[in-house]
Formats: C-alpha cells, structure tokens, sequence
C-alpha cells in the first residue's frame, strides 16, 4: 500500500470512530487525553519513536513490552477530537510510524458527554 493509500484508509478509520464516538453523545470540542497506539517488534525501533515524540514534544510516549514480545507505544495528547484536527494529528503519526518502521494501531479516548 503506498503512503496516500494508507491515508485515506486511516481517515476512513478516523471518521468511522468519530461517528460511533457521536453516536454515543461525544462533545467533540472538548479537550480529554486521546491515545496513539503503535506496535514494533524491535525494542529500538519503539525506543527510537518514544525518543523522538518526546523530544519534540510531540506528547508523551510511554513503551511497554507484551508477553507475546512485541512492543507497545502509546503516545498520549491532551486535546479536542474535532474532525480536521484528530484526521490531522491521526495522520501525522501514521506518517511517524512509516519513518520509524512501526505499526500505527490508531486513536481512541473516552467518550466526553455533557
């Protein structure tokens, strides 16, 4: 799959949770802590993209290792999950994940209702 076709399946992806998130009452504009779940088979690879989101402030990323071996990132941002701006930062780290060679697993938050 080339990067633009990972794109437009990843925006897909977004607007399909953002429309199950509206049906369940989510108040899109309103800040909450959203996470961005990656996954690695190399530690370094995992460390390498931990290293590099919080260096640059990008959030904080915190690594954790399965019993199956493989690697979990989970990059944590406190924010809105308005349209255009969880479809951007959605995409801005599947690019992430394609220049650090890891898989990009998506975004999820808890449901914020009035």
């Amino acid at each position: 799959m080339t990067l633009f076709d990972l794109l437009a399946h990843t925006a897909q992806l977004d607007t399909d949770l953002l429309r199950k998130n509206d049906s369940l009452g989510d108040m899109f504009t309103t800040p909450r802590e959203v996470n961005f779940d990656f996954e690695s088979m190399e530690r370094e690879r995992a460390e390498d993209l931990a290293e590099f989101v919080n260096g640059k402030n990008y959030g904080v990323a915190e690594i954790t290792e399965s019993e199956a071996g493989r690697f979990l990132i989970v990059v944590l941002i406190t924010m809105p999950i308005t349209q255009h701006l969880i479809g951007s930062v959605s995409g801005f780290m599947l690019c992430l994940s394609r220049i650090f060679q890891v898989d990009y697993q998506g975004w999820g938050s808890v449901v914020q209702k009035p």
